[in-house]
């Protein structure tokens, strides 16, 4: 039963319990920032505006190009308090884990447009693999419970990822192209136009993993179209995007390359169309409505093998298609009077979900199920800077589905810059919630439909300090989880029992020595307390990077990445402690004149072959090169 204890995602848990069980049973009877947007839809820590306190982490569309990333996991891999990850090759899952919470403890928006898929097995959680780094203008990651902005599933965090948008008063056509080892291959190409009151922006792009892990693959296709436009004194916005990919990998726990006795490979595919519109009032008005409309549909379907018995009793083999459609409709009005600024506001969430499957013991089982769900939700929000440097936050949100649970959560803060060269000191405590998946709810076999939400608070503390291009952060954090959703076998169903308190220390900071050295870097530690052990979760991690620009046109940069030990289980090995790893790239560009970009970088420098998951080495040595032409 290790797997079971072993938390990390509700279908890799259960359906090992699930074999283990009906196996049992069956022997008894015999004998488991950069970002042009200027207007995004939503701002991820408050709809107020930035609230005085820390500020959401930022990735950059610079720093994105620097490490020219398959997906987005390497890049949000570097962010202070994130562990960012595949579970089982290129073409595997996506474990990203935000202080140590399950990787569907995090909200993840795409420019305000939720994307989780509350179907899947995972309990909610998003596959990275979907979208192309390269259409991306800035992630925005807002660590700590934020249900009070923005609902259900904020437990842990939100990630807001903000698409390319065209900039204002230009016409650009770009086209990139990437190749790299073991025929890794991917390219796109963008055409933005804008004019004095907007701007169009469409774009389409393709990846393929190649050869460059033996044990997976993934290719990926997407297409992007956005308008603004000045209305008056509103700015209009038009959202289009459907992104698609097909992987093949061995199954998460089955041992990998290097240990799956099963040579079978799991396959599938997904896609996600979104189609999102608002209409918000400029910032210099004093009052300023704002209206967002999106709708967004989610399929993925996967035909996974059996795993053979090892230390743990086999999986049968799973076959499912899951399909979620989500209309959000939001509208708030943000005044400002004085040193108080206030929003108000409420919500209409409509989900819809399908999922079809079998799970094979010896006879196709059916797994099928189909909710839906409508969540009607209020909302207020203010920031109060009484002078002195002090700046006070608030902010309460009411969510009330229909049939079903009514919670209440809030989050409130303090920070004080007692001068403007002096760090920000803060402090802030959030609750959060997260409606029980779909998956949870609906599953034939384990699901059941009394359960309660699951729960979170947090609280934390630190400073932080931005000055003439530096910055410093340094936080220290309390999360404590409730009615976490865990399998029990004495009942054979899903239930709200565990409880996890994870405590942690994660810093980051950036130097830069005038006008050509940048150093940065970032550290988390992490102490966690939990009945059961949590997989993929070192309590160190960190990294430290170096940018040096000669010259004008050209730029050479290296990185070096770590972490602890950690908890991992595989049916082959049962519960093992994998060891931490450490990995260096290096890395050049060269900017020439009309737009033209070239960027390599060699990762893995090392050629390291530690291990992600039980049985699945990283990636060894590769290079990759990218040529953009259109640059700017």
């Amino acid at each position: 039963m290790m797997i079971v204890a072993m938390r990390n995602r509700i279908g890799a848990a259960t359906l090992a319990v699930v074999s283990c069980t009906v196996a049992a049973g069956t022997a008894q009877a015999q004998s488991a920032t950069e970002s042009s947007d200027p207007a995004p839809i939503v701002v991820t820590a408050s709809r107020t505006g930035s609230d005085g306190t820390a500020a959401p982490a930022t990735i950059s569309a610079e720093t994105i190009a620097r490490l020219q990333p398959p997906t987005l996991l390497d890049a949000l891999n570097d962010v202070a308090g994130v562990r960012a990850v595949s579970t089982n090759g290129v073409g595997g899952g996506s474990f990203v884990s935000v202080r140590g919470g399950e990787p569907n403890f995090s909200l993840v928006l795409l420019d305000g447009i939720r994307v989780h898929n509350a179907t899947n097995s995972q309990g909610g959680a998003f596959d990275f693999t979907l979208l192309d780094p390269a259409l991306v203008a800035a992630v925005e990651v807002e660590r700590g419970a934020a249900s009070a902005v923005h609902g259900s599933d904020a437990l842990a965090g939100v990630i807001n990822i903000r698409l390319r948008d065209p900039r204002r008063a230009s016409t650009d056509v770009s086209g990139r192209v990437m190749a790299g080892s073991d025929s890794e291959r991917g390219g796109g190409v963008t055409l933005a136009h804008g004019w004095k009151s907007g701007g169009l922006l469409l774009g389409a792009a393709a990846y393929d993993s190649g050869a460059s892990d033996a044990g997976s693959d993934v290719q990926r296709g997407q297409g992007i179209a956005r308008l603004r436009q000045r209305i008056g004194g509103y700015d209009a916005a038009l959202l289009g995007l459907y992104a698609t990919n097909a992987h093949r990998a061995f199954p998460q726990d089955s041992g990998g390359p290097r240990l799956a006795v099963n040579r079978a490979q799991e396959t599938g595919s997904g896609s996600v169309w979104t189609l999102g519109a608002s209409l918000r009032r400029g910032p210099e008005a004093a009052v300023r409505p704002n209206l967002s409309l999106s709708w967004s549909q989610q399929t993925d379907q996967s035909a996974t093998p059996a795993i053979r018995p090892g230390i743990l009793s086999a999986v049968p083999a799973i076959t499912v298609r899951n399909r979620l459609s989500r209309v959000e409709a939001i509208a708030d009005v943000t005044a400002t009077l004085g040193p108080l600024t206030a929003t108000v506001g409420g919500a209409l969430l409509d989900e819809h979900g399908r999922s079809t499957g079998t799970i094979d013991f010896g006879f196709p089982l059916p797994t099928d199920f189909r909710i839906d769900r409508r969540t009607l939700s209020g909302f207020a929000e203010g920031i109060l800077r009484p002078g002195l440097g002090f700046t006070l936050t608030a902010a309460g949100r009411y969510d009330a589905v229909r049939g079903g649970p009514r919670v209440w959560t809030g989050r409130g803060g303090m920070g004080w810059q007692p001068a403007a060269h002096l760090p920000v000191l803060f402090a802030r405590y959030g609750t959060g919630f997260k409606l029980p998946s779909f998956y949870a709810l609906g599953n034939p076999l384990i699901g059941r439909p009394g359960l309660r939400p699951e729960r979170s608070r947090n609280w934390e503390a630190g400073a932080e300090w931005t000055r003439g291009g530096h910055r410093l952060h340094l936080a220290y954090f309390d999360n404590r989880f409730r009615d976490l959703i865990d399998f029990d076998p004495q009942s054979f169903a899903l239930v709200n029992r565990d409880r996890v308190t994870i405590r942690g220390i994660e810093s980051d900071a950036t130097l830069r020595a005038g006008r050509t050295i940048d150093v940065s870097g970032a550290l988390t530690w992490l102490h966690i307390d939990s009945p059961t052990p949590l997989r993929n979760r070192p309590n160190w991690q960190g990294n430290l990077r170096l940018a040096w620009r000669p010259s004008r046109r050209i730029e050479l940069n290296s990185a070096v990445r770590f972490n602890g030990d950690y908890a991992d289980s595989s049916v082959p090995t049962g519960l093992v402690a994998t060891r931490g790893r450490a990995q260096a790239d290096i890395g050049a560009r060269w900017t020439g004149s009309g737009g033209v970009a070239v960027s390599a970088v060699l990762r893995n420098l090392a050629d390291s072959r530690a291990e992600t998951a039980v049985g699945f080495p990283e990636l060894g040595r590769r290079l990759l090169v990218s040529v953009v032409v259109g640059a700017r």
